[in-house]
C-alpha cells in the first residue's frame, strides 16, 4: 500500500494510488454508495466512539485493488448527511464540521472522505435512531453493536469521580488501620504545618476529605476511593467484586515468573491500592539499582528519571482503572528491558494528549488526590510528558499506549528501540539504530558508508527490517530510501494533515 502519511505535496494521483490499494482497518471505512447509505451512520456511531477515523464513500474494496465507482448522486449524498446530522432523532450528537467532509473528482468520478473524530467522553456512547442500544463500536476493521457491559462503561467514563460517592453501609471499621496509621504519617511529614499526627484517625480522615459529614444525618460517611485506598480487602471485594491486582517479574530465563504480588495470595497486609503501591514500587527500585547505561566514557549513570517514569506509570495504572468493570484485571508486568500496566477502563484523554500534558482527566478523583497527598504524583496532568520527555532524553524506545473501552495498557522500556527486539542480529539492529537517529530517510549507500558495512549485509539486514515491517521503503529506483515504520497510533491524525493539504491545493 502506498502510504499517505508522508505525501506532503498530495495530489490527486497520490490520493487515486492510495484509494486503490487501501483496505479497511481500525480507522478506514470503504462504502459502495451511489447516495449515502444507511450503514454510514454504524461507521459515524463507531468511529465516535471509538479512536475516529475516515468513511470513505464512492469506493470499494476489492481482493487485490479497490474499485473506484464514485458517488453517483453527489449533491443528494451529501445535502442528506448535513440534514440527517442535524436530526437528534437520526443522531444523538453532531461531531462532523465542514472541513471533515471533503469532496475529490477522480478520473470524472466523484469520492467524499469524511473524517469523523473521536468524540468527547461526556457525550459518548453516540446512537442512532433514537436509541441508546443502538451505539456501535468499531473492532478490527468493522462496526459491531456496543453490548450492555460497553453500554454502561461508555456511562461511567462520561461521569468520572464516581470514588467521591459515599461507600454505603461501609465504617471506619472496613479500613485497614495499618494502612491509616502509615498513610497519616506519611503525609504529616510532608505536611507538618497541618499537624495531622496529633489528629484522630477519622478527624485526619476528613480534614483531607477522605471522609465527609453527612449534612442530614451528621453522620460520617467513607468516600469509595477512600475504601479502595485503604480498606480492607474483603470489604473493597464486597463493594468491588471484580476488584484485583498483580504485580509480575518475568525478568530472566524463568518460563513463568520469578516474582508475584496479588490480592488473592495470602500476605501480612491487607492488599489495598496502598499497600499494593508501596510493595510494588519498592520491589522496582530494587530492579533499578540493578539498572543501568554507559555514556560515551563508560560510566555508569543511575536512572533516577526513569525511576520518575515508573512511578507515574504505577499511579496513573492504579488511579485510572474501572474498579466496577474489574476486567481485564489492574496488572504490572516487568521484563527485561521494558515495564507494562494493564488497567480496565479506558483512558480519558488521547494517547495524544497524555503525551502532550495539561488536560488531567483522573477517572478517580478522590484516589488521585490520596496519592498526590504522599507525593507520588506531583503535577497532575504531567505525568504522559515527563514518560515521553526521559525516552527521548535518554534515545529509550518510545512509550506507547493501547487504549479502548475494556482497557488502557502503557508500555515503557529503558533500552532503545533496537535493543527491545531481542531477536534481531547485530547488523539488524545497528541500521535499526542509525536509521532512528538520523531522523530522516537513508539510503543504502548512507548505511554502507555510515555503519562501515558491505553492500550485500546491508541489503540482506534491511530485507529482514522490512519483513518485520519496522522500516519502510520510501522511493524508487536511485532515489530508494528507508525510514522507520510510522507507529498506527499516529497514522489518523497524519491522514487528516495530509487530506488537509490536498483540500487546499484543488480549492
Amino acid at each position: 500500500m502506498k502510504n499517505i502519511i508522508e505525501l506532503e505535496n498530495l495530489t490527486i494521483e497520490d490520493l487515486k494510488e492510495w484509494l486503490i490499494n487501501v483496505h479497511e482497518k481500525y480507522y478506514i471505512e470503504l462504502k459502495k454508495a451511489s447516495e449515502l447509505p444507511n450503514a454510514f451512520w454504524e461507521s459515524y456511531s463507531s468511529f465516535c466512539n471509538t479512536s475516529g477515523g475516515l468513511i470513505i464513500l464512492g469506493v470499494v474494496e476489492g481482493l487485490s485493488k479497490n474499485e473506484i465507482l464514485g458517488v453517483s448522486n453527489p449533491q443528494k449524498t451529501l445535502t442528506c448527511l448535513w440534514d440527517q446530522l442535524s436530526n437528534t432523532n437520526k443522531v444523538s450528537y453532531r461531531n462532523i464540521d465542514n472541513q471533515d467532509v471533503n469532496t475529490y473528482i477522480i478520473d470524472g468520478k466523484t469520492v467524499i472522505i469524511v473524517y469523523v473524530k473521536e468524540a468527547a467522553e461526556s457525550m459518548k456512547p453516540v446512537y442512532i435512531n433514537g436509541k441508546l442500544e443502538n451505539s456501535w463500536i468499531r473492532t478490527g476493521d468493522g462496526d459491531r453493536k456496543a453490548n450492555r457491559d460497553e453500554l454502561s462503561a461508555f456511562i461511567r467514563n462520561a461521569q468520572p469521580g464516581q470514588d467521591n460517592l459515599p461507600a454505603d453501609n461501609f465504617t471506619i471499621h472496613d479500613l485497614d488501620l495499618d494502612s491509616v496509621i502509615t498513610y497519616k504519617e506519611r503525609v504529616s511529614k510532608r505536611f507538618p504545618k497541618k499537624k495531622y499526627i496529633e489528629m484522630e484517625h477519622l478527624e485526619f480522615l476528613t480534614e483531607i476529605g477522605a471522609c465527609y459529614k453527612d449534612r442530614n444525618t451528621g453522620q460520617i460517611k467513607i468516600r469509595r476511593g477512600t475504601l479502595l485506598f485503604l480498606g480492607k480487602c474483603n470489604s473493597i471485594k464486597e463493594l468491588f467484586p471484580h476488584y484485583h491486582l498483580d504485580y509480575f517479574n518475568h525478568r530472566g530465563n524463568n518460563p513463568r515468573w520469578s516474582d508475584r504480588v496479588s490480592d488473592d495470595e495470602p500476605c501480612d497486609y491487607e492488599m489495598n491500592l496502598y499497600n499494593f503501591y508501596n510493595v510494588v514500587y519498592e520491589k522496582i527500585k530494587i530492579l533499578f539499582q540493578e539498572s543501568f547505561v554507559l555514556d560515551s566514557e563508560q560510566l555508569r549513570i543511575p536512572l533516577s528519571e526513569f525511576d520518575e517514569t515508573i512511578r507515574e506509570g504505577l499511579v496513573n495504572c492504579l488511579a485510572h482503572a474501572d474498579y466496577v468493570q474489574g476486567y481485564p484485571s489492574t496488572k504490572i508486568d516487568v521484563y527485561d528491558g521494558w515495564f507494562c500496566f494493564n488497567n480496565p477502563g479506558k483512558m480519558l484523554v488521547s494517547p495524544q494528549q497524555f503525551f502532550m500534558g495539561g488536560d488531567s482527566r483522573p477517572r478517580n478523583e478522590i484516589i488521585m488526590k490520596l496519592f498526590r497527598l504522599l507525593g507520588a504524583s506531583e503535577r497532575q496532568g504531567f505525568g504522559g510528558p515527563l514518560i515521553y520527555k526521559t525516552a527521548i532524553k535518554n534515545e529509550f524506545r518510545g512509550p506507547e499506549i493501547i487504549t479502548d473501552i475494556e482497557h488502557t495498557e502503557l508500555k515503557v522500556w529503558n533500552i532503545d528501540l533496537a535493543d527491545s527486539y531481542s531477536d534481531l542480529a547485530i547488523d539488524e539492529k545497528n541500521i535499526l539504530r542509525y536509521i532512528v537517529k538520523s531522523a530522516s530517510a537513508q539510503s543504502v549507500n548512507m548505511i554502507k558508508s555510515a555503519l562501515e558495512m558491505t553492500e550485500y549485509r546491508v541489503r540482506k539486514a534491511i530485507e529482514l527490517l522490512e519483513k518485520r515491517n519496522l522500516i519502510r521503503k520510501v522511493g524508487n529506483g536511485p532515489s530508494t530510501k528507508y525510514i522507520v515504520e510510522i507507529e498506527s497510533i499516529e497514522l489518523l491524525t497524519q491522514l487528516q494533515m495530509a487530506m488537509e493539504t490536498l483540500k487546499r491545493q484543488v480549492t
